[in-house]
């Protein structure tokens, strides 16, 4: 058999990429061409990982933030691991394909994270690497090392413009995550052309700065360079940047220009072909592809077996607690816990507000979840998120579960969603306006599915003087528009039970909205039929003349109008809509039961979410707020809008 030619083999899988965006007719071949070294050194030289094993929890992670090179990405793996086969990599962009246009989560293929916005993947790394940390000081001793895996990443110009990797390069530098291997195809150029040619070394200066370690390969083509690179990185203390210094488009007509980032014409393909010695389309030498694979299996055949007996050592020193948490933790276990019968409702702070609720309720949530962690971007003293048994995470003390985040918010959902990766259950807070600086963190939430819950107080412009910028109004909209994302409004300590029993129960993302002023609790209001989305509270006596839907804090407001109106013998139903979007999904029969047909109905909601107008028939059936708030006292505010209680009681009596 013969031996490996490494520069062939980088080649072929040069060729394979461009024969996959070639028969796409659409793909970005410049990056397949330029990182294609970085890839190999990668998945050949340097990765530890299980070939049978995708979801060994020991393997090394690969994120690919430059999600743009994701037929890079299969051909790399095709070449070194058999987990994709040639008719799947001619799929590529075609529809519910395993190999589409960007890389979508799919651990049996060894993609770890659904990439593509730029940005996004580099900051879920920072989070695998914390969720690494977390496990390996939790677990590892001086005799058993049951998690030490490394992170890698590769990214382009284009990850490290976004702001967000900037916020989380910051956190990874302060928490010192030596497990964190950031590479950087550095081509100087983007979509729309050069980049200026001191732009590597500001890059280099800032990271530096940030608390990384960072290295400079001159020739992005010699592999060697690469390995030696990545062999450092792995001994540094600190996170580590490899600058790669690479050529986009290397060997085409267009190569060095911004044309052949997302261009390639037959011509310019045959052309590469020629220069590179290469076959037919989607084709590797046989021997050398041999070569390669057995190569890769015998630096890794070992790695699982020998994982396993360090496993089995931990455990053994364990008790039943302990090791059905680690391996709860390792298998992503569905949480069983049922809230209500291990939450002493006598002890709960009812005259409180519910963010100081919710604290008590995610203290004993964290009492029996070993796995759930977060924290806050640098708002826990006002959101109150925060588990005062935790301990805080940082550079010297990794077991901590609270992550203080810094007022980095987008930073921070990403983060969640690595650590969510890593199988753990994470949460994070902010006031409810500025959830808007997270939203593309949210979104991949929801995308992969991960169940990481995002908590938000001062959820209306009755938090008072802080003003317009902290007065949320579009928000519930914005956040009940996301798909596969569940948005819990809940008013009272029983349906905030509720909620959180969906959330650790359903493993889906999250948004928790509660209330930063104090709200009362109400009879029937329901621990169970939070469930339901909506659900009827407060019954009329003789009569119905209007049913008033209402959510969150506004229920509260909701009774209040019930009594008021009954002095002008006015009977109201009262609707709680802890979640208006499951609500919707309801059977029509149950939806009919709620909001009977032929009856008037009315919402109250200081939002201006359009959902809300699912429930009603006209304009004037919603008592919202469509125009930005002000600074002022609540009642000041209320009075101003027209939202006080004798003004929305004008309202009603006029619309019945």
């Amino acid at each position: 058999m013969s031996k490996l030619n490494e520069k062939k083999m980088i080649d072929e899988i040069r060729l394979l990429a461009l024969d996959m965006i070639d028969n796409a007719g659409s793909g970005h071949p410049g990056i397949a061409l330029s990182a294609a070294p970085i890839m190999y050194s990668l998945f050949a030289n340097q990765m530890t990982y299980d070939l049978e094993k995708t979801d060994w929890p020991n393997r090394d992670r690969f994120v690919l933030s430059a999600g743009h090179a994701s037929a890079l990405l299969y051909a790399t793996i095709y070449a070194t691991t058999e987990d994709y086969t040639i008719e799947e990599l001619k799929d590529f962009r075609h529809l519910n394909s395993v190999t589409p246009g960007h890389p979508e989560l799919n651990i049996s293929k060894r993609i770890e994270a659904t990439t593509g916005s730029l940005g996004q993947g580099f900051a879920t790394a920072v989070g695998m690497a914390i969720g690494e940390k977390m496990l390996e000081t939790k677990y590892n001793t001086k005799k058993v090392d049951v998690f030490d895996y490394d992170i890698y990443c590769l990214c382009s110009d284009g990850d490290l413009m976004e702001g967000i990797s900037y916020e989380a390069a910051a956190l990874a530098g302060e928490y010192e995550l030596d497990n964190l291997i950031v590479l950087y195809d550095a081509n100087r150029m983007t979509l729309d052309g050069a980049l200026d040619k001191d732009y590597n070394d500001k890059i280099a200066n800032m990271y530096v700065s940030l608390g990384w370690d960072v290295l400079v390969i001159k020739n992005g083509e010699r592999v060697s360079e690469i390995d030696k690179a990545i062999e450092a990185a792995k001994r540094s203390k600190l996170p580590t940047l490899i600058i790669v210094n690479t050529v986009l488009g290397k060997y085409s007509a267009y190569e060095n220009t911004n044309k052949i980032h997302g261009k390639l014409d037959k011509a310019d393909l045959e052309s590469i072909r020629e220069k590179l010695k290469g076959g037919q389309p989607f084709t590797i030498d046989e021997d050398n592809l041999y070569a390669l694979r057995k190569e890769v299996k015998t630096r890794n055949q070992l790695a699982y077996q020998d994982w396993y007996q360090e496993y089995e050592a931990c455990i053994k020193d364990m008790n039943e607690k302990q090791t059905d948490n680690l391996n709860d933790l390792i298998n992503g276990e569905d949480i069983t816990l049922n809230l209500e019968k291990v939450i002493d409702k006598d002890k709960l702070f009812l005259d409180k507000p519910m963010r100081d609720i919710n604290f008590q309720i995610m203290n004993v949530i964290s009492a029996f979840v070993d796995r759930f962690v977060g924290g806050s971007a640098d708002l826990a003293n006002s959101t109150k998120a925060y588990l005062k048994n935790g301990g805080d995470f940082n550079a010297d003390d990794y077991k901590g579960k609270n992550i203080g985040f810094g007022v980095r918010e987008n930073a921070m959902g990403a983060i969640l969603n690595g650590l969510a990766l890593t199988n753990f259950r994470g949460f994070g807070s902010t006031f409810l306006t500025f959830a808007d600086n997270m939203k593309p963190s949210m979104r991949s939430s929801a995308i992969m599915n991960l169940p990481v819950t995002y908590i938000f107080t001062h959820d209306s412009i009755r938090i008072g003087a802080d003003g317009i910028t902290h007065q949320p109004i579009e928000q519930l909209a914005m956040l009940r528009t996301i798909p596969n994302f569940d948005v819990y409004r809940p008013c009272d300590y029983k349906e905030l039970i509720g909620a959180w029993q969906l959330i650790l129960r359903n493993k889906r993302p999250s948004a928790l909205i509660v209330a930063k002023n104090p709200t009362e609790s109400y009879k029937y209001t329901s621990i169970e039929e939070t469930a339901l989305g909506g659900y009827v509270i407060s019954e009329v006596k003789s009569r119905l003349d209007v049913i008033l839907i209402a959510s969150g804090s506004e229920v509260t407001l909701a009774m209040q109008l019930k009594h008021e109106l009954l002095k002008s013998f006015i009977e109201a139903r009262i609707v709680s809509m802890p979640n208006v979007n499951e609500f919707l999904k309801q059977p029509q029969e149950y939806q009919n039961q709620v909001l009977p047909k032929g009856y008037k109905r009315m919402v109250l909601e200081f939002s201006n979410d359009p959902t809300m107008y699912k429930l009603v028939k006209s304009d004037e059936d919603i008592i919202n707020i469509t125009k930005f708030g002000k600074s002022g006292t609540e009642e000041e505010l209320l009075a101003e809008y027209e939202l006080d209680i004798p003004s929305i009681v004008i309202k009603i009596k006029n619309n019945i």
